[in-house]
């Protein structure tokens, strides 16, 4: 706290603490002077905190004890009183509580108190003595039935209370470091606390008791400043004293020490100061803050004089100029030549740089521009003109936020602008000779220009494809059409990527692309992978195995986007170049380290095969592997080449081994570092299946192999057959029925519905079995004649072992339980979840395009955000200088006024603080940029990726919508 506030606040804080703290415990103080002979004559002083609880005139007031009972005591409580005073003077007793009611002038009202007096001294021989009371409001707190223990308990209260100020008021005092000091007036004695000694490297018995002894660590003549601002302080000088002086520690340091301080006590009768309390704060580091300030500012004066920069200051409210001597000395005139009008500041401007000097002065004077830039010839006195580059900066601004104060300088460049333009005339000489590179560098840009545009064509409409699947989603929607939309987003989500393919293929070229590093788990991946590709497999008849050992580490760190691009390319191949057969994915550790691994991940096929001379160009841009293959198969020929870059990025290569007719096997590797995913990534059931038995059916034996390890590493006992007859016979003599039957739908002689048809008739099929039909083929066709006969789950291969795991507990520990909850209401929760923080936020969208209005507009206002429209830039200016938003998402590409326009227009305006996000097609890496200098602070791309969106809304909505914080003590 000591390093945010000033030292002469600090102290002002601790001084006015101690003067409050009677006050804030709620007890005023009297004091009697009583006599035996005539009690009700006697004198009754009242304290100051007394004063400021009920109002009664100055601290420290003195009246007649029979004037207060008169007019300040309860008619019904004065004989109660005074007869309590009487106790005390006949001596059988020495003190008395009693609760009366006293007249308040503050709240002009009768307030109940409870009045404690103790005698202070006992009765003199002249009959008189001398007695102090506290007095407690209890008028709030007073209880008719409960009158003695409320008054107590607020004795107690108030007490600790007192207590607790002083406990915080010593902690306020150690934690910033405050040294108190303590000065009698009237014995002219000075007592310090312990800090004083601290900041001093003294005891606190070396500081000695009297102003005096400062003088062995106080320097002169600080000593004296001291002493004469003290004794002004004294005199009614000044409200406080208060002085900053070079104190000498006991190490031989010289440290600068702030003194403030003020009266607090004062004698009755004379008004004389007879007590002031006052701190010590070594300020050492502010004052050494100032003093380099103060060289500072002399070195830069010294600075411009020596380099001859002159400097001008210009009041934007007067319109006027003031200049350094440098600057003058520039133009070579007086000050008394000028007097500074900004008319007269046009006019020695050379007319050829008039209209670009006054344009970039108005516009940081409009608040356009923060900043102004310019190559000027100002006109000097003989008549001849100097080259001077002149910058200026806006430095303050009025409370509308407008420019009020410009600062900015000249240089004379006069010998290197003659030079430049010598220099300027031998290259032009070589600018035919540039104009060649100029025409290479154009095609360059035009291609890159082409690609960006193609994928901007492309996205848009895609952005409407994956959000409005995205918010179909979110509606109510049966088993079947949740899946056909969910197949709808993969099959848009892999058109995206051929279209970042295209993109990679440009960075590539350009050596801009870059590899990412996160956390990722190897199951999920795969399946996803997977799932996108098990459909085009399907509708050949092709077998999908997937092979990864289940010992295999699954959690790692690396670019899973760029590894499942390769994946997703070399599987894609694999099934479009094979007619019949099968396609295999295989994982394997290649080399394994204690914090990375190197894994091999293999594609097969029973294709078509490819030759020597084939194999050649395979990794070749815009190259197949045929002629007659590219006119039959199609392709762009970019995705090989893309994975072969990716792969020796990522630390590994990329290889074929094939033969002609006879299948192919690609194969590449990629090092990655080992790593656990983050605990909510984690979702795996610690559930055994340790002891369960298993019935496997499948007539492809790599299917069979892979689905029995994986229901083996589940510590399942497994019994592995290839055809249904076969599952009967084995059936007939278990000595038990297995806990699971995972049945293959299409197997010659019998499928697998038939199988379990057959299983029914002969008995065998009990009630407690959990039936999995697994199939390669349309899962629709199978799934309802499935149901019919009891199978639990039909499942498409290729089946990855963390989805088999979930299955498996999903079946057994909720056997009968509805279904989960319908996806689209979690992709609702979790996008309200995401922008939870923000939620009421109020966003304007300026979108040209109806659809994108759509699914953006939709996406925010079912997440709880409140979004308002714009259909081009200009609409978009207009509503913000109208509005109160908290963020603009901006598309680039509008009519009327483009997206880049319109944020610098806004910028322009003077909503510096307003977050402004592009969302845009335009994808390349160039684009972003431009948008971040357009004036936007970030960038985020079409189709939508709501969670990309969502991620940059929470990072740049301001944090009001988020708990308060609580105040800092």
């Amino acid at each position: 706290m000591a390093d945010e506030l000033p030292a002469n606040e600090v102290a002002k804080l601790t001084v006015d603490s101690l003067a409050t703290n009677l006050f804030l415990s709620g007890i005023g103080v009297w004091r009697l002077s009583l006599r035996q002979d005539d009690p009700r004559r006697g004198f009754l002083t009242l304290h100051e905190s007394f004063c400021s609880l009920f109002g009664e005139g100055g601290g420290g007031s003195c009246m007649l004890l029979t004037t207060f009972v008169e007019d300040f005591v309860h008619p019904d409580e004065a004989a109660r009183f005074l007869s309590a005073l009487e106790v005390l003077l006949q001596g059988q007793d020495e003190r008395f509580e009693l609760e009366l009611r006293i007249w308040s002038v503050a709240r002009r009202d009768w307030r109940w108190v409870n009045l404690h007096c103790s005698l202070l001294t006992p009765l003199s021989p002249d009959g008189a003595l001398e007695a102090v009371a506290t007095v407690l409001d209890i008028h709030n707190n007073r209880q008719a039935l409960q009158a003695l223990s409320a008054a107590l308990k607020a004795k107690e209260e108030a007490s600790k209370a007192l207590d607790e100020g002083q406990k915080r008021l010593r902690a306020v005092v150690d934690a910033v470091h405050v040294g108190i000091f303590d000065f009698d007036v009237t014995a002219k004695k000075l007592s310090y606390s312990p800090q004083c000694g601290e900041i001093l490297g003294l005891e606190v018995c070396e500081l000695g008791t009297t102003l005096k002894d400062r003088r062995r660590f106080v320097l002169s003549p600080d000593y004296e400043l001291a002493l004469d601002a003290i004794e002004d302080h004294l005199q009614g000088l000044t409200p406080e004293f208060e002085v900053i002086s070079k104190m000498r520690r006991r190490d031989g340091e010289t440290i600068y020490v702030l003194d403030r301080g003020r009266v607090v006590e004062t004698d009755f009768f004379s008004g004389r100061p007879t007590r002031l309390l006052g701190v010590m704060l070594d300020v050492t580091k502010q004052m050494e803050t100032e003093i380099n300030l103060a060289e500072s500012k002399e070195r830069m004066e010294l600075f411009f004089k020596a380099a001859n920069f002159g400097v001008w200051d210009y009041d934007v409210a007067a319109g006027r100029f003031a200049f350094n001597e440098e600057f003058l000395g520039l133009l070579g005139r007086r000050a008394d030549e000028l007097d500074g009008a900004y008319e007269e500041w046009l006019a020695l401007i050379h007319p050829e740089d008039r209209a670009s000097a006054e344009a970039a002065f108005q516009a940081a004077v409009s608040g356009q521009a923060d900043s102004l830039a310019t190559e000027i010839r100002f006109r000097r006195r003989d008549g001849s003109h100097v080259w001077t580059y002149n910058v200026g900066r806006v430095i303050a601004r009025d409370e509308a936020g407008w420019p009020s104060r410009l600062v900015g300088g000249v240089l004379d460049f006069t010998a290197r602008k003659e030079m430049e333009l010598e220099i300027f005339a031998m290259a032009e000489q070589e600018r035919e000779a540039r104009l060649g590179r100029e025409l290479a560098e154009e095609s360059a840009r035009a291609k890159s220009e082409f690609l960006a545009n193609m994928s901007h064509e492309i996205r848009t409409p895609m952005n409407a494809i994956l959000g409005l699947t995205h918010l179909t989603l979110q509606t109510n929607l049966n088993e079947q059409q949740l899946e056909y939309l969910q197949n709808i987003g993969a099959a848009g989500t892999s058109l995206l990527r051929i279209i970042n393919d295209i993109l990679d293929f440009s960075k590539i070229e350009a050596g801009k692309l870059e590899i990412e590093a996160a956390y990722f788990n190897l199951d999920a991946l795969l399946d996803s992978i997977i799932k996108l590709l098990s459909p085009q497999a399907e509708k050949k008849g092709l077998s999908l195995t997937l092979n990864c050992p289940s010992d295999l580490p699954k959690d790692f760190i690396g670019d899973q986007v760029r590894l499942g691009q390769i994946l997703n390319n070399l599987l894609s191949n694999a099934i479009k170049f094979t007619e019949k057969g099968s396609v295999a994915v295989t994982v394997a550790m290649e080399a394994q380290g204690p914090v990375e691994a190197r894994l091999r991940f293999s594609v097969s096929d029973t294709g078509i095969g490819l030759s020597p001379e084939q194999l050649k160009l395979l990794f070749s841009a815009f190259t197949q592997a045929d002629a007659s293959i590219t006119r039959r198969y199609g392709g762009t020929g970019l995705g090989l080449t893309i994975s072969k870059r990716l792969s020796e990025m990522m630390g590994g290569r990329i290889w074929c081994e094939s033969e002609l007719g006879r299948g192919s096997v690609f194969c590449f590797t990629a090092r990655l570092k080992l790593g656990d995913s983050p605990a909510e990534d984690v979702d795996r059931s610690e559930m055994s299946f340790e002891g369960f038995s298993a019935l496997v059916v499948d007539d492809d034996a790599t299917a069979l192999e892979i689905i029995s390890a994986a229901l083996r590493h589940e510590a399942m006992d497994v019994v592995a057959v290839s055809a249904g007859l076969e599952a009967l016979e084995w059936l007939k003599i278990a000595a038990k029925p297995p806990e699971l039957i995972m049945m293959d739908w299409k197997m010659p002689d019998l499928d697998g519905l038939a199988v379990i048809e057959l299983f029914k008739q002969e008995g065998v099929l009990k009630e407690s079995s959990v039936v999995i039909m697994v199939t390669a083929y349309d899962r629709d066709e199978v799934l309802s004649r499935a149901r019919e006969l009891g199978v639990r789950k039909v499942l498409t291969k290729p089946i990855s072992e963390s989805f088999l795991h979930e299955t498996l507990v999903e079946l057994f520990s909720q056997p009968k339980a509805a279904a989960k909850a319908p996806k689209r209401k979690r992709l609702v929760e979790a996008d309200r979840e995401m922008v939870k923080s923000i939620q009421g936020a109020k966003i304007l969208l300026v979108e040209d395009n109806e659809i994108n209005q759509l699914v953006a507009g939709r996406i925010m206002t079912n997440a709880g955000l409140s979004v308002d429209v714009a259909p081009d830039g200009s609409r978009a200016v207009e509503m913000v200088q109208a509005g109160d938003y908290d963020l603009v998402l901006m598309d680039i590409q509008m009519p009327v006024m483009d997206g880049l326009t319109a944020a610098r227009t806004i910028r322009g305006l003077g909503y510096g603080s307003l977050p402004i996000v592009a969302m845009t097609a335009h994808a390349m890496s160039s684009d972003r940029q431009l948008s971040i200098e357009a004036g936007m602070n970030d960038h985020v791309t079409k189709p939508i990726n709501v969670a990309e969106l969502f991620q940059s809304l929470v990072r740049w909505i301001p944090a009001k919508f988020d708990d308060p914080a609580s105040p800092v003590l």
